[in-house]
């Protein structure tokens, strides 16, 4: 880690440990102003948070001025407390403490303690004193005859807390071991029924139940007991002692009241300092004990969390600052957020106050909160101020290396300041630029002085951002020219300056112009693409309404340069589209239109013609230059040869859009028809374009439909009569149009690309029902399937083979496949790949149409072909010399290389004794059979029908 990442990180954390370690400090350190704080904020809290509390229970029967004046100097005879104990018995009090030491005998002790035993609710106190000159505390007890006959003993010990006043009592204390209950808590126990039954017999089974105890060093207490805040309205009601003896009535008011007998007159007992000492007077000592009666009956008594209770609830709230601090980016308002979190230990304590009676002290967790606040903050002040000085260090160089041109202006157009761009820009450093004019500065560089001053001077006055729509032409001092946008941004208040930027924009706007040029015209050979095409194309057509002209579209498509591409890459194909885009231009006039439309594909936009001989002369001038070789990558003597469909407008239509159509039609009939060539559009070119358009789709809805059917026409090995296989043929079932043959859809079919389809479902129907024969028990003869042109460009016919033959079941040895002898010649190289993967699959491989091609015997002999068949046309003319040569020639080859020969479109017996002479293996056509449903192939399958047979036998009748 670097020295600047561990300083920034011990600046984000260091506060925060400090604050930890305060807290510990706090917690488990008994600091004496810290307890202050939180008996302080003890006393505010616990108020604000009490729980609901019982009705008061206690009364204090008050030994008070008054009674002291009936009654006369204290102590009183003991005679007189039996005579009140009689009393309180008599009204049916629930218990009775008396908060009164009656440590010394007296004579009139036997009479108290027949009242006292008499009622059997009477609590006595147990004092710490002073073990002698030895030290120590002993338990300070009443006298043993009183003490025998009180139902219980209670301890009157009471605890000063740091601030000197008394809060909390405990459960139980005593001398060397916490035996004695306190005094409110004897009491409690004795008002109940079950604690004055248990009382009763503890005290029938007791004999003496008070003997003295020895000294022990230590006073111990048990069970802290913290009690709620003395206010006044807690404060339990007060009957004068006197008036209770007086006014018997009045005792009838205390039935089922615990009451507490004790010396309230000022300087006749120690009264207790308590946190409601602050607003009045020291609080009675019977007072105290009354009120802790009623917290426990009420169960408004607390205890404080322990050490590290109080540790943990600090260090709990510190973390939440922590990640309150780390969650919020802004530093201000990070410190404002953890400073809030300062109200949260108090709002924490008295909630636990409220909930589970337990005091966490606050002060450890507040003072950590605040103190790792304040350092943070001020680590973060100091660390503020030296970014400051950065940044001012910065901020020179950073507007020096700005890229525009930077002027810092004060309130009257006047240089302040100026960065490297500027002083290039205007020839002048910063000193010889600084208290110029800004109108003076420019006018040497610029015409649009003006311009530049009243952008100033509105940012100057109405204080915004202005910026100029058009770029600054700029000379600068070498000659060089720019354009530069200007921006002027005012600075400060009222009466502040601005700065004035100029941004370089001239390589963007030469970047804009060389985009746009791009975006309308073909990166390949720079010539107008189809959108700048559509855009001279509409607007030709509107001169030429208005002028009552002509123009003319040639629809340009090359003929062979997909062999170009494929055979010798596209690197090649790309410099022959460069040479035709640059013959085109050549071949017309400097105002018309040569556009790439895509792929191989150019259009001519010839404008105002007057008639359609201009235009032949263009297109015969196109083929003829296109005609000619072409070069590319040393490759010589490359060939190509265009159709050209051309579309007239307004005649035709004077629809942009519309005319292209038009001439894409024509150039399309023209290809069919066989390219080379120039095509005018006519009405009826629609027609067939429908015609085709609708074939197509019929054909996508026949593949969906399952309306393709296949028959199958049977091959006859002539040498044995035999049926030696069956070549599947494609038949459509078209509603509305019957049965067609193959002739009227396969091109269509090969053109819209949807023969894949149509060709697979072939493969795998012609298996499925030779292998549903195969498990009829009939004969099983070698099926020939045919692939067209566009399934053999496509590896997949590979995959298509293999399933068919999985799901089938077929043996592999009984598919034969068939191609033509232009198909595979096309691309020998993958044809060979090709067929050789066919070929691993067990598959035979058949070469349709032999002769009808240019094969190259070497290439044939690359290809694992076990079968070639003569082409009907060769058949069918045995009788001319030609012909009969290229079928002898034919077997001949065939034999040479092991393969088998089978002719097709055999429909006479003079044809069949030909082939049969010079020996043909197998021959199909008419004269066995046509392509027969499944159906009707069935009956071949058991065995040639009698016409065949014929047929065969005749051969031997020379």
């Amino acid at each position: 880690m670097s020295r600047s990442h561990l300083a920034e990180a011990s600046g984000r954390h260091l506060p925060w440990a400090a604050a930890a370690m305060l807290a510990c400090v706090l917690s488990l350190l008994s600091w004496q102003p810290a307890q202050r704080l939180d008996l302080l904020a003890y006393d505010t809290l616990e108020p604000l948070f009490r729980g609901k509390a019982r009705t008061q229970d206690a009364v204090v029967i008050a030994i008070d001025d008054a009674a002291l004046d009936a009654l006369g100097r204290w102590p009183w005879s003991r005679a007189v407390h039996a005579r009140l104990i009689d009393r309180l018995s008599a009204a049916g009090v629930s218990a009775i403490g008396m908060p009164i030491l009656f440590a010394e005998p007296s004579a009139d002790d036997g009479q108290l303690a027949a009242a006292i035993a008499a009622s059997g609710r009477v609590v006595l106190p147990v004092a710490p004193r002073q073990a002698g000159d030895a030290g120590g505390v002993a338990d300070l007890l009443p006298t043993a005859e009183l003490g025998s006959a009180a139902a219980m003993l209670g301890h009157v010990d009471v605890e000063l807390d740091a601030d000197a006043l008394v809060r909390r009592t405990y459960s139980r204390a005593g001398s060397g071991t916490p035996r004695w209950e306190a005094l409110a808590l004897a009491t409690l126990h004795l008002s109940s029924p079950a604690g004055h039954a248990a009382a009763v017999g503890q005290q029938a089974q007791s004999g003496v139940r008070v003997r003295s105890t020895a000294s022990s060093p230590l006073w111990v207490r048990e069970g802290e007991l913290l009690l709620p805040y003395p206010g006044p309205d807690t404060r339990p009601p007060r009957i004068s002692y006197h008036s209770l003896l007086e006014r018997p009535e009045l005792a009838e008011q205390l039935r089922g009241k615990a009451v507490f007998v004790g010396p309230t007159a000022n300087g006749l007992d120690a009264s207790l300092p308590t946190p409601d000492s602050r607003h009045s007077q020291p609080m009675a000592a019977v007072e105290f004990h009354a009120r802790a009666y009623d917290a426990l009956h009420g169960g408004l008594v607390y205890r404080s969390a322990g050490s590290s209770a109080t540790l943990s609830f600090a260090l709990a709230l510190l973390a939440l600052a922590v990640v309150v601090h780390a969650r919020i980016q802004s530093p201000v308002i990070a410190a404002a957020a953890v400073a809030s979190l300062a109200l949260l230990p108090l709002a924490a304590s008295g909630m636990t106050l409220n909930a589970w009676q337990l005091w966490v002290p606050p002060t450890p967790a507040l003072a950590s909160l605040l103190s790792g606040s304040l350092l943070w903050f001020g680590l973060y002040l100091q660390r503020t101020r030296g970014r400051l000085r950065h940044v001012q260090q910065d901020a020179d160089a950073t507007l020096r290396s700005i890229a525009d041109a930077v002027f810092t202006i004060d309130e009257s157009t006047r240089v302040t300041l100026t960065n490297p761009v500027a002083e290039r820009l205007t020839g002048l450093n910063r000193d010889e630029a600084q208290g110029s004019l800004v109108g003076d500065l420019v006018r040497e560089h610029t015409g649009q002085t003006p311009q530049i001053v009243g952008a100033v001077l509105a940012c100057l006055q109405n204080r915004q951002t202005i910026r100029l729509p058009e770029p600054i032409d700029w000379q600068g001092p070498d000659g060089s020219h720019y354009a530069l946008k200007l921006t002027a941004t005012p600075v400060g208040g009222a009466g502040g300056g601005a700065v004035l930027a100029l941004n370089d924009v001239t390589d963007a706007i030469a970047a804009t112009i060389r985009l746009q040029h791009e975006a309308t015209h073909d990166l390949l050979t720079r010539l107008p693409n189809r959108a700048l095409l559509l855009d001279r194309l509409r607007l030709a057509l509107a001169n030429a309404q208005r002028h009552n002209s002509m123009l003319a579209l040639l629809f340009v498509d090359l003929d062979r340069f997909k062999r170009i591409n494929d055979s010798l890459g596209h690197d090649a194909g790309d410099a022959v589209l460069r040479d035709v885009a640059a013959r085109l231009q050549a071949s017309v006039r400097a105002g018309d239109t040569i556009a790439r439309w895509g792929g191989d594909e150019f259009i001519i936009l010839l404008d105002k013609l007057e008639d359609r001989n201009a235009v032949i002369a263009v297109a015969l001038k196109v083929l003829e230059i296109l005609d000619r070789e072409f070069e590319a990558d040393g490759n010589t003597g490359l060939l190509l040869s265009c159709s050209i469909g051309i579309s007239v407008g307004p005649e035709d239509s004077p629809n942009a859009e519309t005319l292209l159509s038009m001439a894409d039609k024509a150039m399309y009939r023209g290809k069919i028809e066989g390219g080379s060539r120039y095509t005018f559009y006519s009405p009826e070119m629609n027609t067939w374009s429908r015609d085709r358009l609708d074939m197509e789709t019929a054909l996508h809805h026949g593949l969906a439909n399952q309306e393709f059917e296949l028959f199958y026409q049977p091959q006859i090995e002539i040498a044995s009569g035999r049926l030696a296989g069956l070549e599947s043929l494609i038949r459509w079932q078209r509603p509305g149009k019957g049965r067609v043959m193959p002739d009227e859809f396969i091109t269509a079919a090969e053109e819209s690309g949807i023969i894949r389809g149509i060709g697979e479902w072939a493969i795998h129907a012609a298996m499925r029902q030779t292998a549903h024969w195969n498990r009829e028990g009939l004969l099983t003869v070698p099926l020939a399937v045919n692939v067209s042109a566009r399934q053999f460009s496509d590896m997949a016919i590979v995959d298509t083979i293999r399933e068919g033959l999985a799901d089938s079941g077929l043996a592999p040895s009984m598919l034969k496949v068939e191609l033509t002898e232009s198909t595979a010649m096309r691309n020998p190289g993958y044809a060979a790949e090709l067929l050789h993967s066919i070929h691993n699959l067990g598959v035979s491989i058949a070469v349709d149409d032999f002769g009808t091609g240019y094969s190259s015997l070497s290439l044939l002999k690359r290809f694992p072909v076990s079968e070639l068949k003569i082409d009907r046309s060769f058949v069918g003319d045995v009788s001319d010399h030609d012909a009969a040569a290229i079928v002898r020639g034919t077997i001949a080859l065939a034999h040479g290389l092991g393969m088998t020969v089978v002719a097709e479109g055999v429909e006479t017996q003079a044809q069949l004794r030909f082939l049969a002479d010079h020996g043909c293996d197998v021959v199909q056509g008419y004269l066995f059979a046509q392509p027969l449903p499944p159906d009707e192939i069935r009956n071949w399958l058991s065995g040639p029908p009698p016409h065949a047979l014929h047929a065969i036998s005749l051969l031997g009748n020379k």
